[in-house]
């Protein structure tokens, strides 16, 4: 790896979290975006409560949009309601994790299988397009983006499986992912700049390989690679946490919050 990559790929992430005040009419929408990017950047700990009376205020929204927000991250896997006890930050502990990524594997295997055997040029378009914008976030080393077209590619896939139930729980599960993907995307989750450019660079080639099954209508070989990028997912994942529920970032997240 040139100095110049190693400097890229250790400098900060682009971006951070949104400020101002919601325009009128957008409180829902404003406490849902700005919630989701603060739990998927795990700034808010999983299993950390939502207390309503300070959000209101450091939102500046009422409590009913607040609410209808809350009831769209439950919906995303990302909070969980509690009658009258309000909310919380959905957990993120190993024994889930590894539930959740077979769960995803296999849906991610049958939808990428199926959007080969069935998808539109249309639908093949937009896959295409969402690949490129995954790796112009990679060259922009924004790992916010990343994760955003990462999910958009994914999605595109799913939305052209041509099975609408299939679809909605794959694109659901995708929702519930997010913050396992940002163990995949983040530079600061990986133990040198080299390791984290072998991984995006592989994610980058298996994105490739699926596009380019789903474009010969090779069904067999798309559920193959979509399994292989599931797997390559999963590993990472699991090593990184099992390595930080003593005395990693995470360990730190899951002992606070419990």
């Amino acid at each position: 790896m040139t100095s110049t990559k190693r400097q890229r790929a250790s400098a900060p992430a682009k971006g951070g979290p949104g400020k101002g005040r919601p325009s009128k009419g957008r409180g829902r929408e404003f406490a849902y975006e700005t919630l989701k990017r603060q739990i998927v950047s795990l700034q808010r700990a999983p299993g950390s409560e939502l207390d309503e009376l300070q959000l209101v205020g450091e939102l500046g929204i009422s409590r009913t949009p607040l609410r209808e927000a809350f009831v769209q991250l439950a919906s995303d896997g990302l909070v969980v309601l509690m009658p009258n006890r309000g909310a919380r930050v959905a957990p993120l502990d190993l024994a889930y994790t590894q539930e959740h990524l077979e769960a995803f594997d296999l849906l991610q295997r049958v939808a990428t299988a199926w959007a080969a055997a069935r998808c539109s040029a249309e639908d093949l378009a937009g896959i295409r397009r969402r690949a490129e914008a995954f790796e112009a976030a990679w060259r922009d080393r924004d790992p916010t983006a990343m994760i955003d077209t990462n999910f958009a590619f994914h999605e595109a896939i799913g939305h052209a499986c041509g099975n609408r139930n299939v679809a909605r729980t794959y694109i659901g599960l995708l929702s519930e992912n997010l913050r396992i993907a940002r163990l995949a995307m983040a530079y600061e989750c990986y133990g040198s700049a080299d390791a984290y450019e072998a991984h995006i660079e592989s994610i980058i080639r298996e994105h490739g390989e699926m596009l380019d099954a789903i474009e010969t209508r090779d069904a067999e070989r798309a559920e193959s690679v979509a399994g292989s990028h599931a797997g390559l997912a999963r590993k990472r994942v699991i090593e990184y946490l099992s390595s930080s529920l003593v005395d990693g970032p995470i360990g730190r997240l899951l002992a606070t919050a419990a």
